[in-house]
């Protein structure tokens, strides 16, 4: 081991980088006092070198100058700064405003939207609510269910709807098996306009496509052949072909031309409101009853919609 008599002063270019490391000094060996002013500086300090551990509990940086980066995303963990640790009305002297709580909290005034978003779930952001102008719009996938306009007029786009008119001339009892039965008028060329889902078959059969209480109508033009009482019909709306749709279950539900000895019988028409499963149909039902009887396509009509 060398010996020496003098110590001489040892400077950055007497020490090899990597050289003098850590543990070459025993614990407090450098203090503040053995290093000149500025001797060591932040660009002679290895990145990590210097840890909490390495540091007393208690720094002096009176008279210092702090720098400090913008604060960032994950600078702070959740719930690390509480409001009990927060100086009061601090949020809102830097703000402006007081934050609502995400979690559920009362506020005053008015939250404004634009035209395009909507108060929605996360899982679906294209359907909820939206305010278009002076409309109040609910939306499904992005299409417009439900709107009232600035009268406060609802509107719905896919409320299930239908309305149809016959086609053609006379239609007799004969063309449906003859008089003394009920019958499914399935031979009336209906011309169709449907909405929300509706569908037709069998020409006169129109199905529902979900659930619910609808109002079916249903009005033709009848004409008595023979001039006498005899020539009567009732008029009813089947429903999955079954008879009986009132309340009560009553059949028949209407009469019309009975004991009446004209050969125009006027304002031939049924109404109702019934309820329906989705899949099931309605279909116009007439009984022609006694001597024979006759009807017009072009002046019949057959419409529904559902009421809720």
């Amino acid at each position: 081991m060398a010996i020496y008599n003098s110590f001489k002063k040892i400077s950055t270019r007497a020490v090899i980088d990597g050289e003098v490391t850590s543990e070459k000094f025993q614990d407090s060996a450098i203090e503040a006092s053995k290093l000149a002013p500025d001797t060591v500086a932040t660009v002679d300090i290895v990145n990590g070198a210097v840890t909490s551990g390495k540091l007393t509990n208690s720094l002096d940086i009176s008279g210092k100058t702090m720098v400090y980066r913008s604060i960032v995303d994950g600078d702070f963990a959740s719930s690390t700064i509480p409001g009990s640790k927060m100086a009061s009305s601090a949020i809102v002297d830097n703000l402006g405003y007081t934050p609502v709580n995400k979690v559920g909290d009362t506020m005053t005034g008015q939250i404004i939207y634009d035209n395009a978003n909507y108060i929605a779930s996360s899982g679906a952001t294209t359907s909820g609510l939206r305010f278009s102008a002076d409309n109040i719009e609910i939306r499904s996938g992005g299409s417009q269910k439900l709107v009232f306009d600035s009268s406060g007029r609802p509107l719905e786009s896919d409320r299930p709807a239908w309305v149809a008119s016959g086609r053609g001339g006379w239609r007799y009892a004969n063309s449906y098996g003859g008089p003394g039965s009920w019958r499914e008028l399935d031979n009336m060329g209906y011309n169709y306009s449907t909405n929300g889902g509706i569908t037709t078959s069998n020409n006169s059969r129109v199905t529902v496509p979900v659930a619910g209480y609808y109002y079916v109508y249903l009005q033709s033009y009848w004409y008595n052949n023979n001039n006498n009482s005899n020539g009567y019909t009732h008029w009813n709306i089947s429903r999955n072909s079954g008879v009986g749709t009132s309340t009560t279950g009553r059949v028949p539900h209407t009469i019309f031309s009975h004991g009446v000895r004209n050969n125009y019988t006027p304002g031939i028409m049924c109404g109702i409101v019934v309820y329906a499963n989705a899949g099931q149909y309605f279909s116009p039902q007439p009984y022609f009853g006694g001597n024979q009887g006759r009807h017009h396509g072009n002046h019949t009509q057959w419409c529904g919609y559902l009421i809720g």
